[in-house]
């Protein structure tokens, strides 16, 4: 990510106190216009980063600080403390993110209980010794956001004691120091002073900190006066400013949605669960309904989008027959490592729930009348059980070779069972797995295409053994769950958005996909490792570097497309179609 800092402003400015920054807490405040996720690692080390996830810009704030990273709510990746390095994504394959993948850090020094930024300054530069303005002894203040820019609270601040009713005419004084205020007044109850410090959270928005010099009152009774004081400045401060209204809400920047269909108001179909089966160890089995479901088209090998009461999208294959038009059945295998999906599916739809369910989506395809091998791995039998089913029901020759763990991992096995063509492989080793998939190859029909879905060794196995014994590419499809992306020699390449006319660099460690987005325009994502096809983008010029496990051979040798979740350029520039 980008850590350049010489077009923010310099200088420390106050951003709060040591008690906003508890442990396993995420504090959230601003700084001329920049959002802040303020966080104590549990050595005690404080730090100040730009409040967004480099993956999806989701806010830090909403994460969770372990005490040692700080966890992103959406996908899970983490980034830790002091440099703001990713260590941990859970839906990657590889053992270490990029070194380039990194949150936005800044400067943050903790001085008399007091929290410090400079936005103008590397995480590595330490505060600024001999400062002549950090906190003075006494009380600490409410800190108070004002709607209004620094000048005009600075302003305000200077007639402070006014506000007080007891103040004795002319004894007022007053003295301001860059975001620094010193205020002084004599009063029946004795004298009063204090410090301000004005922190600038953006043009309009302005946060008071302070701290009030001791004077003989009680505890209690001078936080009180105070804040009443600055309550009542707020008010006086705000009504009279007339700040741009424009400028007081946040930006929000249109999103340019590019839909795939003449229909996008109907993506998400409201289904209900009408039956749940465990149909093997870890896999159960749902059959949702809904009105127009029967309307849609639905190809054997298709998928349907689930919103899973985790709140997260996940891609599920249809196991239907070609006589079931009428409802979606889909197989859930409950996954070790879930981060919500699997798992919220497994433990809380029950029969009656509602879920919100996409129509068919068909990547994964067969080939009209052509005869067929199809070879299953685990719960890859779901779209390779709908494909079987619709060639015996064709009269199409096919033959499904199905390997599992073990019996108690064959799902779906009432339906195997009314198959005629199935062979079932359970308890092999690498080895046997080998032997069998190559025996099941040179036993083809002339002419058969070859279907695999399943874990990646076995997918590799299917798509060696079919080049060995000479089958076309355009004769081996395959479906994966996950594909593992290396980004240890990703390189910044430029991009120009053809229609928009837009230019922007693509950071290292930034993929295609988020940069795009980023920039106003919806790339609809769904796996984000390159497996589904649903981030597909055309090529007007340029190279490619192809990453994904989606497109064939022959569609990454046109170069006229690439999956922007995962793939970038060979070229330093790529002009896309969009």
């Amino acid at each position: 990510m980008d850590q350049t800092t010489t077009s923010l402003p310099r200088g420390w400015h106050m951003v709060g106190r040591a008690t906003d920054v508890p442990l396993r807490h995420v504090f959230h405040t601003q700084l001329h216009g920049v959002e802040l996720a303020l966080w104590r690692a549990d050595d005690g080390a404080v730090n100040a980063w730009e409040n967004r996830c480099p993956h999806r810009s989701v806010r830090f704030t909403l994460g969770t600080n372990t005490g040692a990273t700080v966890r992103c709510q959406y996908h899970g990746w983490q980034y830790r403390t002091g440099d703001g390095r990713c260590t941990r994504i859970p839906a990657s394959l590889q053992g270490q993110p990029p070194a380039s993948l990194c949150a936005r850090t800044f400067a943050i020094a903790e001085k008399d209980a007091c929290l410090w930024v400079n936005l103008g300054a590397t995480a590595n530069d330490g505060f600024v010794d001999g400062r002549d303005d950090t906190a003075a002894p006494g009380v600490p203040l409410r800190s108070l956001t004002f709607d209004a820019p620094l000048d005009a609270v600075a302003d305000a601040l200077a007639a402070y004691a006014l506000a007080d009713t007891q103040a004795m005419p002319g004894s007022a004084c007053t003295h301001r120091c860059g975001d620094r205020l010193d205020v002084a007044w004599q009063s029946a109850d004795g004298a009063h002073s204090a410090q301000f410090w004005l922190q600038p959270a953006s043009a309009v928005r302005t946060v008071v900190h302070g701290n009030a010099a001791l004077n003989g009152a009680a505890d209690i009774d001078l936080p009180r006066l105070h804040n009443r004081l600055l309550s009542a400045l707020r008010r006086t401060v705000e009504r009279n400013t007339h700040a741009d209204e424009s400028l007081r809400s946040q930006r929000i920047i249109p999103i340019a949605v590019r839909s795939n269909t003449a229909d996008s108001a109907k993506r998400w179909l409201s289904a209900t669960v009408q039956r749940r089966e465990v149909t093997a160890q870890d896999i159960v089995a749902f059959e949702l309904s809904a009105p127009e479901i029967a309307s849609l088209p639905m190809e054997p090998g298709a998928h349907i989008d689930v919103q899973t009461p985790a709140g997260c999208v996940r891609q599920y294959s249809l196991v239907n027959a070609p006589g079931e038009r009428e409802r979606f059945v889909i197989g859930v295998k409950r996954e070790s490592a879930s981060r919500g999906g699997s798992r919220s599916l497994h433990d809380a739809l029950e029969v009656g729930a509602s879920i919100l369910v996409s129509p068919p989506k068909a990547h994964f395809r067969l080939v009209e009348g052509a005869p067929a091998v199809l070879i299953a791995g685990g719960i890859g039998i779901t779209p390779i059980l709908a494909m079987a089913s619709a060639l015996q029901h064709a009269g199409v020759p096919y033959r499904l070779h199905n390997f599992v763990r073990s019996r108690e991992h064959m799902a779906f096995a009432s339906r195997l069972a009314e198959l005629s063509h199935v062979r079932s492989h359970a308890g092999l080793d690498a080895a046997q797995t080998a032997e069998a998939v190559s025996e099941a190859l040179r036993d083809a029909m002339a002419g058969a295409h070859l279907y695999a879905c399943g874990p990646r060794p076995l997918i590799d196995l299917v798509r060696e053994d079919a080049r060995a014994l000479g089958f076309p590419d355009s004769h081996v499809h395959f479906e994966l769950f996950a594909n593992e992306v290396s980004h240890a020699g990703d390189q910044p390449f430029r991009v120009r958005l053809q229609r928009s006319g837009q230019e922007f660099v693509v950071p290292a460690g930034v993929s295609l996909a988020d940069a795009i987005q980023a920039r106003g325009v919806a790339v609809p994502t769904s796996c984000e490792q390159g497996v589904c096809g649903t981030c597909r983008v055309g090529i007007a010029q340029g190279e490619p570097e192809h990453r994904d496990v989606y497109l064939s051979s022959d569609e990454k040798e046109r170069g006229n497309c690439l999956l922007a979740c995962v793939s970038r350029s060979r070229s330093d520039l790529l002009i896309l179609d969009l």
